[in-house]
């Protein structure tokens, strides 16, 4: 009697298996065209979408060097507090594990875009040339099937139509459209990785054309150091331009001081009176202290520039920048793969659900 319900429990999931394989195997001929013809189309696509080329530059950032002018008992003591005084940040570097970050950011970006490259002879922004880039096929077949629906309301929508950046507030404004398509590409074909365990960063640009891909690696690398180095000596700089400020100002005032007390003393050189000695002594003590003065600021600006020039980071290209020959991209026979499962996926899931969704509707029509 135990072994009765077992066997049908054993019989009807044979059943289900047979439920679920059997429309399959029908259809497996119209599965099979329609994966085909997925394959087909994404052949087609692959054919149509450009060819790319990626440039790559990778390079070893300068490692955060100690901080000087602190004696070994107060490095200790910062240890044993638990405050590392030799971490990145605390001599203003940017960590390389930030510098996708830094990429992200839009003034980093911006810079980018305007920064020139040369192209048969002629200079001109990196952005003119994504402005002046002929649109795909597939981008507009894409343009005027998917996007079609979009297209149609932008043109009721005057929301979408084309503004001029608004400045909101004092170094706060709007982007337009066209620049943040821009921006937006720049995100897309410019990558930055950082390698933790080597500890060398790698530039990697996507584009159609192998030299502006070489091109755009190169500048991407300059921008990127320039704005590390920036950031870096950002305090060395502001107090080397003020020393600097200051000594001009104080070598103003001890030229012309000393050509007072030479021109005081030409005139009288054979007085000897007590009011002149008096002048003469009031004009040697303010010359020296002037002098006094800008001889300290003359070492404090010669300091500075030093402490600018240690400061300042350095990079050791490990991989320089070279033209791409090999394409990377689009794999054709990666879209035609792709295509056909999605096609043998959506094919079956049609068939297999074909029979039971038509009952579905049949039963609640007959339930009106």
């Amino acid at each position: 009697m135990s072994e009765t319900p077992l066997k049908q429990d054993q019989n009807s999931d044979e059943i289900d298996l047979k439920d679920l394989i059997l429309p399959i195997w029908k259809a497996r001929k119209q599965i099979f065209t329609t994966a085909i013809i997925f394959a087909i189309i994404g052949g087609v696509i692959g054919f149509l979408t450009p060819a790319t080329y990626t440039a790559n530059s990778t390079f070893l950032p300068q490692t955060s060097q100690e901080i000087g002018g602190l004696s070994g008992s107060l490095g200790g003591l910062a240890s044993l507090a638990g405050i590392n005084l030799n971490s990145p940040m605390a001599g203003g570097d940017i960590p390389p594990s930030m510098y996708a970050t830094v990429l992200a950011s839009e003034p980093f970006r911006k810079r980018i875009l305007d920064t020139k490259i040369w192209i048969n002879g002629d200079s001109i922004s990196y952005r003119s040339y994504l402005e002046k880039q002929p649109i795909s096929p597939l981008s507009t077949i894409r343009e005027y099937t998917i996007g079609l629906p979009g297209k149609i309301v932008g043109v009721f929508d005057s929301n979408q139509e084309e503004k001029e950046p608004v400045i909101v507030d004092e170094g706060l404004q709007t982007l337009s459209t066209k620049e943040y398509g821009l921006l937006s590409k720049v995100l897309g074909r410019v990558t930055i990785l950082n390698d933790k365990k080597e500890g060398t960063i790698t530039i990697s640009v996507i584009e159609n054309d192998p030299i502006v891909a070489a091109l755009v690696t190169k500048v991407t690398e300059k921008v990127l150091q320039d704005w590390i180095i920036e950031h870096k000596i950002k305090n060395a700089k502001a107090q080397y331009d003020f020393i600097v400020k200051q000594f001009e100002s104080k070598q103003k005032e001890f030229f012309s001081i000393q050509e007072q007390l030479a021109n005081y003393t030409d005139r009288n050189q054979n007085v000897l009176a007590a009011s002149y000695l008096t002048r003469l002594d009031r004009l040697q003590a303010e010359y020296d202290l002037v002098n006094t003065v800008y001889s300290e600021l003359a070492k404090q600006k010669e300091q500075a520039a030093i402490q600018l020039s240690k400061d300042t980071p350095t990079f050791s290209v490990l991989d320089p920048v070279k033209v791409p020959k090999g394409k990377t991209g689009p794999n054709k026979n990666l879209y035609l793969l792709i295509s056909f499962f999605i096609g043998l996926f959506f094919s079956s899931c049609f068939f297999l659900f074909k029979k039971p969704i038509q009952k579905f509707f049949n039963e609640i029509n007959l339930s009106k």
